[in-house]
């Protein structure tokens, strides 16, 4: 039998970007900044670059925020129109605490962003990240009516340590993301039921490696769930145990090993997130 051979359509050139990034221009606010605020800046870009290749991004409705070294009251954020794995140090977004942008850009982030790491950041000065993620395995956690089950090692970082969060508010308005904090507590890790994670740290690293543990979490209950098979679960001993030793707050920085791993990985596959 022959085949006949069908030419194959000619797709026209993509439409322009019309809001270039600095990685495409050159442009950097390395000299125009701290050299501490540069560095979290180029750290941030990082975490965001690993969360895209990791898990999951959510179009350019996920992000995360570090509150500034020099100014407290102050903390970067993505943009609202870009992915993750765009992230560079110089498109992220200034913020203050009443979500008022504080530095002039031809970039701004989505009220949504602002007003999530805002209302989090001014409830819980002791937080200095927070990432925020709607990947499949999350969502379908979020769904379930038990939330994050002590299944796996990784869960059992976080036992009795979740807060649970109702999708009942708008969570795009000040008022609502100031009701999303108050639900937070003295937690670090909530499930916004129905929507997605928010997971806080004291440094960015310890916030991205967090989130890192929880994502395999979920991804783990979700296929433990699916096997139809009676499942094992620790004893309630054993799940303390493991989170008063391996779910500790303040115990990963910018020296810690997992941290330092991920940042060689983003020099390799993504050097321009310093740009």
């Amino acid at each position: 039998m022959r085949f006949r051979a069908f030419p194959i359509p000619a797709f026209p050139d993509p439409m322009p970007d019309t809001h270039d990034t600095p990685a495409s221009t050159g442009t950097s606010l390395q000299g125009a900044v701290s050299p501490a605020e540069w560095t979290l800046r180029c750290e941030l870009a990082a975490a965001h670059r690993l969360v895209a290749h990791f898990a999951f991004v959510d179009m350019t409705y996920n992000h995360i925020s570090a509150r500034c070294p020099d100014n407290p009251g102050h903390f970067l954020v993505k943009a609202d129109n870009v992915f993750m794995e765009q992230v560079t140090a110089s498109n992220l977004v200034k913020y203050d605490l009443s979500g008022k942008q504080v530095m002039a850009s031809a970039w701004k982030a989505s009220p949504a962003a602002y007003n999530v790491h805002a209302s989090v950041l001014s409830a819980r000065p002791e937080i200095m990240a927070a990432v925020h993620t709607h990947s499949p395995a999350n969502l379908a956690v979020s769904a379930q009516a038990d939330g994050l089950l002590p299944l796996t090692q990784q869960a059992m970082r976080f036992y009795e340590r979740i807060a649970y969060y109702p999708n009942e508010v708008d969570d795009t308005t000040r008022e609502g993301t100031d009701f999303m904090a108050k639900a937070l507590g003295d937690k670090w890790v909530m499930i916004l039921e129905n929507h997605g994670a928010l997971v806080c740290g004291t440094t960015i690293a310890e916030a991205y490696i967090y989130h890192h543990f929880f994502e395999l979490a979920c991804r783990a209950q979700i296929g433990a769930l699916a096997g139809g098979v009676k499942l094992k679960m620790p004893s309630h001993e054993t799940c303390v145990e493991r989170a008063r030793k391996f779910g500790r707050i303040g115990a990963y920085d910018s020296k810690s090993r997992d941290w330092v791993a991920s940042m060689a990985l983003v020099e390799k596959h993504y050097p321009d997130y310093r740009s």
